[in-house]
């Protein structure tokens, strides 16, 4: 029995993919008894005979205050096959984001340059190439707006450290609750109105396509905002 309030997406005997709710951790830590990663290895140990040798791996990551679909593994070589498939850029990752502000363009592409500040734990923005930077590029296209905030629908072309919420702020347009990034208007505690809404590839092992979709969160800020959602 998967944990209550988690949410499975797709499970099939290669993946399985769940609903990350913000303000979880992802990835499995020392410190740390539940997150994501520990969640799905307990819930797939709990099916098996032999729980000890089951294996759950994670190919990609979703940021703690991140919403969304998180894509795990059950098979070692399955991992390896998503991991190349991330890599090449072959999994369509499709994020849904509210922002403090209409952006200036209906649509468009942003391309920067970012810098990871170790220190300070985040993502910092260059118009031009530098030294330890690396190339960032997502595509956008507004969607709707209220007194709350713009709906952008985000593609991710690349998947860079704390990409969409540097290059949204750099274009004053930071995501709703992301004070790290200069938000002003408040969401929830360690979250932020970032939204992983869709997951699109060639399943790895059966080679068929496969599209994974996360509903929104249920709460006041983003159920406006369902009647505008494919």
């Amino acid at each position: 029995m998967f944990p209550a309030g988690l949410e499975i997406l797709f499970e099939d005997k290669y993946l399985l993919a769940i609903n990350k709710p913000h303000g979880m951790v992802t990835e499995r830590d020392a410190h740390l008894q539940r997150t994501l990663e520990s969640l799905a290895l307990r819930y797939v140990q709990s099916k098996e005979k032999y729980p000890q040798k089951c294996f759950i791996g994670l190919p990609h990551r979703l940021d703690r205050p991140v919403s969304g679909v998180v894509l795990f593994a059950k098979k070692k070589s399955v991992l390896k096959m998503l991991a190349e498939l991330f890599s090449k850029r072959e999994i369509s990752k499709t994020y849904l984001a509210l922002v403090e502000h209409r952006p200036p363009e209906k649509e468009g592409e942003l391309v920067h340059w970012l810098v990871k500040d170790v220190a300070n734990r985040k993502a910092v923005v260059r118009a031009q190439e530098s030294a330890g930077s690396v190339k960032a590029i997502l595509q956008y296209r507004f969607i709707t707006e209220n007194e709350s905030g713009a709906l952008l629908q985000i593609q991710l072309i690349t998947g860079k450290y704390h990409q969409i919420r540097a290059q949204l702020s750099h274009i004053g347009c930071p995501v709703i609750g992301d004070a790290y990034y200069g938000a002003s208007k408040v969401y929830k505690e360690n979250s932020i109105a970032l939204h992983a809404g869709k997951l699109q590839l060639i399943h790895p092992a059966t080679h068929e396509p496969l599209e994974i979709k996360a509903p929104l969160p249920d709460d006041e800020l983003w159920n406006f905002f369902k009647y505008a959602i494919d």
